[in-house]
């Protein structure tokens, strides 16, 4: 294990609010062949040579060069054969070597976790027992996965089979979705039997990255609580124990989005949720998650996710991939 200083343990901001502020927020609609996973290769993936964040977890499994991942306030080397996690809104980026082979992984944290019930904002305060598949995600700032040469192929031929699936026709999905997950997990079960006792160790002294500030931690709370209310930045900062401007501030820097943006996301994820595994009525649903008048409902989320609630129902009912005629 290599420990970080106590001085990185904790995300270092940017120096000010315009330079955070001007840092890069992807989703996984812009990332991503499925609404909840996405892998690339060396051969299509976007290069982001300068400091970006995203809403999703992501892996990078590298096989061959050697680059750096820049992480919070911490720079861990990335040598063949070894394999990053990044949180979502976690400030990174690693630059892609000039010869480098890799596959980048993104995935939605209701795929990673479906089980757990909670905004990636809490996600730091899940103990492993709870949530194993967080481990590596939430010590990558002090620890550096490596494999030896054996070990690479394997996380190569899982990243293959992978994208294989991802690639599959719509009639394939629910099978595609169940065996890309499999490989996902079959990946972090390598990396927890190498560096399962360094988690444990990490966990006892305290060490998992506390990257969100505790108002913003309030603030999150306070909207996935009361989402079928009316939402203001003023309820939400008297909640938080700070001021609005204050507020307003701390989210930008911290998410890259407004208070009203993080509304309204959280109102159209609560929506894709029970769409999928309930059975109310699109109009209830649009009622429980704060948009009131059905017309409302469906237009905005339309606009958020580019198909009504009825097709976005049915896709996940016939198995079928998001591709939207409505």
């Amino acid at each position: 294990m290599q420990p970080a200083p106590s001085s990185l343990i904790a995300l270092t901001p940017p120096r000010s609010g315009a330079a955070r502020a001007a840092i890069s927020n992807y989703t996984m609609a812009a990332r991503a062949q499925r609404a909840y996973f996405g892998i690339h290769d060396q051969s299509n993936c976007l290069p982001n040579p300068v400091p970006h964040r995203h809403e999703y977890f992501q892996i990078y499994v590298n096989t061959r060069g050697d680059t750096t991942h820049y992480i919070g306030g911490s720079q861990r080397p990335i040598a063949a054969g070894t394999v990053s996690f990044v949180l979502p809104f976690l400030v990174h980026y690693i630059p892609n070597a000039a010869d480098g082979v890799f596959h980048v992984i993104n995935i939605s944290k209701d795929y990673l976790l479906p089980a757990l019930d909670l905004d990636v904002f809490e996600l730091s305060e899940v103990p492993l027992s709870r949530a194993p598949e967080l481990a590596p995600f939430r010590f990558q700032h002090c620890l550096d996965f490596r494999f030896d040469a054996e070990e690479t192929r394997q996380l190569q031929d899982l990243c293959e089979r992978m994208a294989q699936e991802a690639q599959r026709p719509p009639g394939e999905d629910t099978a595609s979705h169940l065996l890309i997950r499999s490989h996902l997990l079959h990946l972090i079960g390598m990396v927890w039997r190498r560096y399962g006792e360094d988690f444990r160790d990490c966990e006892a002294r305290g060490m998992a990255l506390q990257s969100y500030r505790p108002a913003v931690l309030r603030c999150i709370r306070y909207i996935s609580q009361n989402l079928a209310q009316e939402l203001t930045l003023g309820d939400a900062a008297q909640a938080s124990h700070v001021s609005p401007t204050h507020l307003a501030h701390l989210l930008k820097g911290e998410t890259g989005k407004t208070f009203l943006e993080l509304v309204t996301e959280r109102r159209i994820e609560r929506a894709k949720t029970l769409l999928v595994f309930t059975a109310a009525s699109a109009a209830e649903i649009g009622e429980s998650t704060g948009f009131g008048e059905p017309a409302h409902f469906a237009r905005r989320f339309r606009q958020m996710v580019g198909s009504t609630p009825s097709a976005y129902r049915r896709s996940f009912q016939q198995g079928g991939t998001r591709t939207w005629e409505e």
